[in-house]
């Protein structure tokens, strides 16, 4: 009899806190949460410095490297995409469809808009141009075969790496043992 009301009363109490626990949680799990957003805004310009009108602009996730805006600048070369928070690079993309520019890493916050300025390298014009051998298949500027995005940061490493150790391979064995 004990063991009846024991479980019988487990019971009850479980039927009372399921369903609280269940309002604690919050949103239910199969319900998305709006993801907070900010503003990308800026302006693209040729290596003179001249603006960009008419160009493409791509708004990626400096991290995954998932793009998060495709956009077109308007006559005067200016842009602007709303994008999840996050850190992002803004390309320039030439009309083969190469980068030619490429910003560096801005951080967009909730309810924020991240301005600025992203300048076409004279060396990816060159590439991208009519003679097309930039190195990669499709031209712009590529090294070791590399596309352009990954080219541009080989190039932005190899321009702040710097050595920190090296360390000769050692034999410490005696040759006497």
């Amino acid at each position: 009899m004990r063991k009846i009301v024991t479980v019988g009363l487990a019971i009850a109490l479980a039927a009372l806190v399921l369903p609280s626990a269940s309002f604690a949680a919050g949103a239910p799990a199969g319900r998305k949460q709006p993801q907070p957003t900010g503003t990308v805004k800026g302006k693209a310009r040729d290596a003179q410095g001249q603006e960009l009108a008419q160009t493409k602009v791509r708004i990626r996730n400096s991290s995954t490297g998932v793009l998060a805006a495709d956009l077109t600048t308007d006559v005067t070369g200016a842009f602007v995409g709303v994008v999840p928070t996050g850190n992002y690079v803004v390309e320039i993309v030439g009309a083969n469809g190469t980068v030619v520019g490429l910003s560096p890493v801005i951080t967009v916050t909730p309810g924020s808009t991240a301005t600025i300025s992203v300048m076409g390298s004279a060396v990816a014009a060159v590439a991208s141009g009519a003679g097309g051998g930039g190195g990669s298949k499709k031209g712009g500027l590529g090294i070791f075969g590399l596309g352009t995005v990954a080219s541009i940061a080989v190039i932005g490493g190899a321009a702040t790496a710097t050595v920190f150790g090296i360390k000769a391979a050692t034999n410490d064995a005696s040759p006497s043992r």
